[in-house]
């Protein structure tokens, strides 16, 4: 069993968070700029918050108070606090208001509570001293945590891990990265028990692996995120594995978050998204419009609130999504956590694409000053449409204005990709076709053609 999941009681729970949220919450009043700020034009004092139980009397905070203001949501601790809680160790990042996205920052204290969070999201997925780790993450621009934390979580569980390295991370060096038939070769060699990636690249280069003759016989557990993610998409990756020469594979579904710098975990197909670290992070259910509490086990927009942190820190954050939350010990690991128990759903206006939470309106503005366009209207679609599990295809439709050429296409895909983090495929047409609509500014500057998984 997992650390810090073995509770005999809810109150055990409760007590045990309420100790290190107290410290948090004593940090969080004196010292974070933007919670000092609001809860004094709300009179909300130190005194009103005994701990976890009291976390309604609250207000929600969301993604665009923490966008508008990120530096505010670092706590300003004085000289005389452990250099510990202090020390920035590193800064990951997440989608932004503008095309610059939005730093999440981590103490050494907190890059301590990440490996422990880590070592229990591996623990939860049945990961053993005998597994190996391929990191099929890319290294990207901004470091979005995927990458790097799939490498500090075979470190704090003491195994090993082989960095694919997908992609080309910069054209200053072309050589770090890998194209597919590499990737796929060095799966093989490597022996790898445990893919770790986006579903659809995964499948992507299962299905190119099948055609190079690779074999995967050692392959046991696939671990997944950044993706809507069915059941048929399961199927389909297991029995791609199976003709690899995995005996046995599993697929383990997990729901992350740059603000957890990890991800709620599945402990079985099936079983709901636990929340593997318990004393760090609470999360609640609200009604989506009146931000009251629902029952447990009914839809509801879910919260995350930082019991332990002291870099960026965060109080009954709104992560986007709806689900289903329970606090039910959970049948299958016996687990006392909270889990979602349904797939979480998209509400705030953000997309995600191959992985990555895309701002529309990040896009528009990237692409206001370009002068050789007169209208675009931007799509999300499968690279095969008749494949709902393909991987994601960004399609920027645009037309010229005046005479348009290959450095017109050029710039749009560099701008693009330095605004969103997604490399698209740029495709002119003229100015009167239906799929401009009513050009740049629309209620909706991404149009997602995509079919949900079954």
């Amino acid at each position: 069993m997992a650390d810090d999941l073995t509770f005999q009681t809810p109150e055990d729970l409760t007590r045990a968070r309420d100790e290190v949220f107290g410290a948090t919450l004593d940090r969080i009043f004196d010292c974070h700029p933007h919670y000092r700020a609001l809860f004094a034009e709300r009179g909300i004092r130190r005194a009103d918050i005994a701990g976890v139980a009291d976390l309604p009397r609250l207000p929600v905070t969301g993604k665009s108070d923490y966008v508008g203001n990120p530096a505010g949501f670092t706590l300003d601790l004085p000289a005389s606090v452990d250099a510990e809680e202090r020390i920035v160790w590193d800064v990951m990042y997440t989608t932004g208001s503008t095309g610059d996205p939005t730093p999440f920052t981590s103490t050494s204290y907190d890059f301590l509570n990440v490996l422990a969070l880590n070592r229990n999201m591996l623990r939860l997925r049945g990961v053993t001293a005998d597994d190996t780790i391929l990191n099929l993450f890319p290294l990207t621009r901004h470091p979005h945590g995927a990458f790097a934390r799939a490498m500090n979580a075979a470190a704090a569980y003491g195994i090993p891990v082989v960095a694919a390295m997908p992609g080309s991370p910069s054209p200053r060096h072309p050589d770090l990265g890998n194209r597919m038939d590499e990737v796929c070769a060095l799966a093989g060699r490597s022996g790898a028990t445990i893919l770790w990636g986006v579903p659809s690249y995964i499948r992507k280069m299962l299905g190119r692996a099948e055609e190079m003759g690779v074999r995967l016989p050692s392959v046991r557990l696939v671990f997944v995120t950044g993706e809507g993610f069915g059941e048929e998409a399961r199927r389909d990756l297991v029995e791609r594995l199976k003709r690899l020469g995995a005996p046995d594979p599993r697929v383990s579904v997990s729901y992350g978050a740059t603000e957890m710098q990890g991800g709620m975990v599945e402990c079985v197909p099936g079983a709901g998204y636990h929340n593997p670290a318990p004393l760090q992070f609470a999360f609640e259910a609200v009604d989506p419009e009146t931000h009251e509490p629902v029952a447990d086990g009914e839809e509801g927009l879910i919260l995350l609130t930082h019991l332990d942190r002291r870099g960026t820190t965060m109080l009954r954050y709104a992560l986007g999504d709806t689900a289903r939350l329970t606090r039910e010990r959970c049948p299958h690991c016996g687990a006392l956590t909270e889990r979602l128990v349904s797939v979480p759903v998209r509400r705030d206006g953000f997309v995600k694409i191959k992985g990555m939470l895309v701002n529309p309106q990040a896009l528009v503005d990237g692409l206001a000053a370009e002068a050789g366009i007169a209208a675009f209207q931007a799509y999300v679609d499968k690279e095969d449409a008749a494949d709902a599990l393909s991987m994601d295809r960004l399609v920027i439709r645009l037309s010229p204005r005046g005479v348009a050429d290959d450095a017109l296409v050029r710039r749009v895909a560099d701008k693009v990709k330095a605004t969103v983090g997604v490399s698209p495929v740029v495709e002119l047409v003229a100015a009167d076709d239906a799929a401009l609509g009513g050009g740049n500014w629309k209620a909706k500057p991404i149009i997602d053609l995509r079919r949900r998984p079954d």
